[in-house]
């Protein structure tokens, strides 16, 4: 008689934890829907049924996060971190709601744990590269951008962040590099032909500069027409 009452006792606890990873998905689901609403209330379902789900207090955050309801979205991130300490997605998130929040050390600590966590995430470095920038940091900015590259190679954004940073570090060659594979990657992005124009013009290479900025203009970048009759009055 004990064994069979052990027995469904344990049916009782993988039923309970199977539900609790159901309202998951479901708020999950429905937070990509854009229903965030909807998605905290199957979130909140699924904490009820286990209290110790890192993963719906994370989500549970990203939610809260997507209202503008800080003070939650800190609690839950908390809350998950505590958890599960060893789960990156905690941190990541909690350093975007610090760097929303301007709190930029603290965004900075969080990505760094991040990175210990996950390092083969390009994401974590190419948002503490731009967490550098705001910080005035440069010099530590161009490695994450150059980490973020080398994991995703086909990561418009991170292409064009270092091409960008480069440029206003005066490293112009560099700076061509990186946004001329920036344009390879999206040729509609007609801020990155902008910025390879003013980075082809300093090494020299007007003529191309100038092809650039005509792709900028075409593609409605509107400085581009400004710096055609800055640099290029006079050139085919």
């Amino acid at each position: 008689m004990s064994r069979i009452f052990f027995f469904c006792l344990l049916l009782f606890a993988v039923s309970c934890s199977q539900s609790s990873e159901v309202f998951l998905e479901k708020g999950k689901s429905l937070l990509r829907e854009g229903k965030t609403r909807e998605a905290i209330e199957y979130l909140n379902k699924a904490i009820d049924k286990d209290l110790r789900n890192a993963e719906a207090f994370n989500t549970r955050g990203v939610a809260y996060f997507e209202l503008k309801e800080y003070p939650n979205a800190l609690l839950d991130y908390d809350q998950a971190a505590r958890l599960k300490p060893d789960y990156y997605r905690p941190y990541f998130n909690r350093a975007l709601l610090h760097t929303a929040q301007n709190n930029l050390d603290s965004a900075l600590a969080d990505y760094n744990q991040a990175a210990r966590l996950a390092p083969d995430t390009a994401d974590i470095y190419l948002n503490r590269g731009q967490v550098q920038v705001l910080r005035n940091e440069a010099s530590l900015a161009i490695p994450d951008f150059e980490k973020a590259t080398q994991l995703a190679p086909q990561n418009t954004q991170a292409w064009y962040n270092l091409g960008n940073l480069y440029f206003r570090q005066q490293e112009y060659g560099q700076a061509v590099l990186a946004l001329r594979q920036a344009t390879k990657l999206d040729p509609q992005f007609g801020k990155a032909f902008y910025g390879l124009g003013l980075a082809q013009w300093q090494t020299g290479e007007k003529e191309n500069g100038c092809g650039s900025f005509r792709q900028a203009q075409r593609l409605g970048y509107q400085e581009a027409g400004a710096a055609l009759q800055t640099y290029c009055a006079g050139i085919e």
